[in-house]
């Protein structure tokens, strides 16, 4: 049987630390890739992928494709901290609190609760993740609201702690960023869930780090998105702050006259309702500038509430066969909108088939409650 490089690795380093009766502790390396994405790699090579984001969406980058993982932890459903089909189902995904083991690395999932008001669509469900691999114990907090001493209680030591930071204060406030830190007894803080400089000036509802920067102590700068981390911490490094990866790209143009064309698509129905025609054009514009299901979606809704529901449902139908990098969300909200038109034209079959895909894969409330109310009927 042919086993993976880091699982041969593993069971050596572990059977010579027992025959010489000590633990085995060792630096772990560390990869930012963006936003609040990491990529910790322990000392047998294995490589945990945390919070992956979609490239299509809101922050105007784009994950690269050549991130390789064993395994990947979600700390909540949000599309800018799960895109964790990137990888297949060949790749473990671990999302629920509870604690788990891959080759050398312990994951350890600590309930939290989302920050508000943001999640309350999947019940502000967030997963504060543990990692701990060569004796090193790094904490990524997610979306996670002002810690507890329960989550503080649950985590136990922190090495690393992995804290969204910004200039806009979107997820924490820097007093709660610091009674956190004191919580966990004085850890490095890595800032992470910033608006990056040298891309699109996106997302707009997130701040750049340098006002947060400006009030701490020890900041150091790498001047890369790798690193090797030990227990036991530099003096002088109170905050480490990784560059993006260079394999960051800035979204292509067809994706960015998109979500030109859909915002201002929004803007018009918002602000003149009685323009939904010309509205729907603009939506019609977004779609066929690039293939992206939110386009799609967006663009088969219209078509629905203007009465063509069979083009409503070819569009959806070609949408979801070559979404498989498409989010969550669209790619749920996408198969609800297709069981409906499809039980309107009485193909309760096919309507089904839909909402057993929602009912298994969703998270979002709505969608799952509806998905259950019509399997439940039929």
């Amino acid at each position: 049987m042919c086993y993976p490089r880091w699982v041969k690795k593993h069971y050596i380093i572990i059977i010579a630390a027992l025959l010489a009766g000590r633990s085995v502790h060792a630096d772990v390396d560390v990869e930012y890739i963006g936003h609040a994405s990491f990529v910790i790699e322990s000392p047998d090579g294995v490589r945990i992928v945390v919070d992956p984001f979609n490239s299509n969406r809101w922050l105007g980058f784009r994950y690269p494709e050549s991130v390789h993982a064993d395994a990947v932890v979600v700390t909540h459903p949000h599309y800018d901290h799960d895109a964790s089909y990137y990888w297949g189902e060949s790749v473990p995904v671990f999302r629920e609190p509870g604690e788990y083991q891959v080759g050398d690395v312990r994951l350890i999932g600590v309930e939290g609760k989302h920050a508000g008001p943001y999640g309350k669509d999947f019940e502000q469900k967030n997963t504060i993740w543990l990692i701990e691999a060569g004796g090193v114990r790094i904490a990524h907090l997610g979306d996670n609201g002002p810690l507890t001493s329960t989550n503080a209680r649950e985590l136990g030591r922190v090495d690393v702690l992995m804290v969204p930071a910004d200039g806009d204060d979107h997820i924490l406030k820097p007093s709660e960023i610091a009674a956190a830190r004191q919580a966990l007894s004085d850890p490095l803080l890595v800032p992470m869930h910033y608006r990056l400089e040298g891309f699109l000036d996106l997302p707009r509802s997130l701040g750049p780090i340098e006002p947060w920067l400006e009030n701490q102590t020890g900041v150091v700068r790498l001047d890369s998105n790798r690193t090797r981390l030990a227990r036991e911490r530099e003096p002088g490094r109170d905050v480490l702050v990784f560059q993006p990866s260079p394999e960051l790209q800035a979204w292509p143009e067809g994706l960015r006259q998109g979500w030109a064309k859909l915002d201002e698509a929004r803007t018009m129905m918002a602000n003149h309702p009685t323009q939904m025609s010309q509205a729907g054009m603009l939506v019609k514009q977004a779609a066929e500038s690039f293939e992206c299901i939110v386009f799609e979606f967006q663009w088969a809704r219209v078509l629905a509430q203007s009465g063509d529901k069979g083009a409503a449902v070819a569009v959806l139908e070609t949408a979801l066969a070559r979404a498989a990098r498409g989010d969550w969300q669209f790619r749920m909200s996408a198969r609800a909108l297709l069981a409906e038109l499809y039980a309107a034209e009485g193909r309760t079959a096919e309507a089904s088939e839909q909402y057993r895909i929602v009912a298994q894969q969703s998270y979002r409330t709505e969608l799952l409650e509806k998905a259950k109310t019509f399997l439940e009927a039929h």
